[in-house]
């Protein structure tokens, strides 16, 4: 059974739709004035995921001195789209579940769109806003100017275009993408209503630190800047609390700050610390799976109570879990899951959304003929068929229309499918959304495009790697945060760390090659079954290849002989560490 969708209040930050939007107008009043340009740029999961940006023809006239500002002259507009057709491709963007509205001055900017939908008489509901304005105040509340151009210095972004609406709504969405960065790894913010509180919490609200806290000014004070796992304790040396950090400093000091503003338990568990330890790790990658091992180890009272783990959707291959053994075992559907079970089924993914891994779960049905019904069944040519068999989604095997063996082979052409290889669902798609602009509806193609652009996304990422996460076989190259050049090395087995090592200036080839052979040569099966650790490890895992798909160094070890795998790592390697002495090292082992 699926599981439910979160609500609004607790719904991850990676789950929403954030649309960056940038307008340029006639005047300073929503009501009275017109847009003349617009551009909305849909952020999710800290990546830029689509763009759109149109001039508009107001039917009013433009004021010199605002062509002069924005280079939008009134013969620019003249042969411009219409307001109701630019706000009808608009509209599906709009309506995307937990979508929130984002602009540098988000009251002016939402007050256009919103009378503008108005007129265009055409309806979207009341949806959140954030201003980054309003958030950088809050995040740099000893800086003066904080418009969009001293923002986007700060954050070293160029806005090309300034003053127009795709430039200004890019460099808004880049520098809200650095925001968001900040209030996840220094205050913890996880969920869209944390969010929310975040931007409309009170300034200036600096409180005198408090006795306890000044205790601990000189640990606060020696935190490196670098991954690791800490530990907060109280006055008996009890651990309370565990947690990880791409910056220790960073990370711990954020609990302490004099303008923090904490849930009830962080205040709770802030007031209980009286000693603070950490340990350094090299990588985040170490520091995710050693912070895990010591949750479990320990137990801290505080992590059951306040930790937010990023809950990230997988696509379920398996069959229907009834309690007892079924003639059904082998006839798998598929589901969305949100934790890894130990139940021999196969697990694809993670996708950045429950948003995407329903698109793929939804083109999945419509085109591969899975069975949908979650109940036990006997084959039987006395069965009658469901609905879906009449609509041909199922070719019924319970009846007996479809051998155990016909049904194995579509089972496999979706395992397939899922592991990238695309059997022209996108083709098929643009071919869809090409004739929904031909016949003037927009609104549809709109919704089709940007189903092929997750699709497109998905396969994108899925071109070397199967999304079974049985199937991650693949070494992880990750560069320390040591003064001193260094890289961890970690080698993934079925999903599982069977290696892991630090390498400096001189290449270890020889245990590297004993590693590759003990951990890859002996071409065994995925196990089945898994232990709870294990799948808390597999989960980690996936989870972070997949942040780390556009910026990390992976080695992917299907269909790979040992000695090209060596060779390529030593490469990769090279590459990474970028030192002379390291490519010395790299001929002397291989001569």
């Amino acid at each position: 059974m699926d599981e439910p969708k979160p609500s609004h209040d607790d719904i991850h930050l990676a789950e929403v739709p954030f649309l960056v939007v940038d307008v340029e107008t006639t005047g300073p009043s929503g009501k009275d004035n017109r847009i003349t340009e617009i551009a909305c740029i849909v952020v999710r999961d800290g990546e830029i995921i689509e763009e759109f940006s149109s001039l508009v023809n107001p039917h009013q006239h433009i004021p010199t001195m605002i062509a002069e500002i924005t280079g939008i002259s009134n013969s620019m507009v003249y042969s411009a789209p219409e307001t109701e057709e630019v706000m009808s491709r608009l509209r599906p963007i709009f309506a995307q579940p937990y979508a929130v509205f984002v602009a540098h001055n988000a009251a002016f900017d939402w007050s256009f769109v919103s009378n503008t939908f108005v007129r265009s008489n055409l309806h979207i509901r009341e949806i959140p806003r954030l201003c980054t304005y309003k958030l950088s105040k809050r995040l740099f509340p000893k800086r003066t100017k904080l418009n969009l151009g001293a923002v986007a210095a700060y954050f070293d972004i160029t806005i090309k275009n300034r003053h127009r609406a795709h430039g200004d709504a890019y460099a808004t969405a880049q520098a809200f993408v650095r925001m968001l960065e900040i209030l996840q790894e220094q205050f913890n913010v996880q969920t869209l209503d944390e969010l929310l509180t975040f931007q409309n919490k009170r300034l200036g609200n600096f409180k005198k630190v408090p006795k306890s806290i000044q205790a601990l000014q000189e640990q606060l004070g020696n935190l490196p800047d670098e991954p690791g796992v800490y530990y907060f304790r109280d006055i008996h040396d009890t651990i309370l609390y565990i947690g990880k950090a791409k910056s220790l400093k960073n990370r711990v000091n954020s609990y302490f700050l004099p303008s923090a503003q904490h849930t009830g338990k962080i205040k709770d568990l802030v007031k209980q610390i009286r000693d603070i330890q950490w340990k350094t790790t090299g990588t985040e990658l170490s520091a995710l799976l050693f912070e895990s091992k010591e949750i479990k180890a320990h137990k801290p009272q505080y992590n059951t109570l306040i930790k937010k783990y990023r809950r990230y959707p997988f696509i379920r291959l398996g069959t229907a879990s009834h309690g007892h053994d079924t003639p059904d075992l082998d006839f798998k559907r598929l589901d969305i899951r949100f934790e890894i079970d130990d139940d021999g089924a196969e697990y694809f993914g993670p996708f950045g959304s429950r948003g995407s891994a329903e698109a793929v779960a939804e083109i999945i049905s419509r085109t591969f003929a899975l069975r949908k019904c979650n109940i036990p069944f006997t084959p039987s040519a006395d069965f009658t068929p469901c609905f879906y068999h009449q609509i041909k989604r199922c070719q019924a095997p319970c009846a007996l229309k479809q051998t155990q063996e016909e049904y194995e082979r579509e089972t496999d052409t979706v395992r397939k499918f899922l592991s990238g290889e695309r059997v022209g669902i996108v083709a098929a798609l643009k071919t869809a959304m090409q004739e929904s602009s031909e016949r003037l509806d927009f609104e549809e193609a709109a919704l089709l495009r940007n189903r092929m652009k997750e699709l497109e996304r998905i396969f994108f990422r899925q071109r070397q790697i199967s999304s079974s996460v049985n199937e991650n076989n693949v070494i992880i190259i990750i560069p320390t945060e040591e003064h001193d050049k260094k890289v961890e090395v970690f080698f993934i087995r079925h999903g599982r760390l069977k290696f892991q090592r630090l390498v400096g200036k001189k290449l270890p080839m020889k245990e590297l090659e004993r590693a590759l052979e003990n951990v890859y040569a002996d071409n065994s099966a995925a196990p089945k079954h898994a232990g709870k650790e294990e799948i808390d490890e597999i989960r980690i895992i996936a989870s972070w290849i997949y942040q780390h798909r556009n910026d990390g160094v992976f080695l992917y070890m299907q269909q790979k002989t040992l000695p090209d795998a060596l060779e390529e790592l030593a490469e990769l390697l090279y590459k990474t560490l970028s030192t002379p002495q390291v490519y010395v090292a790299v001929e002397e082992e291989f001569a």
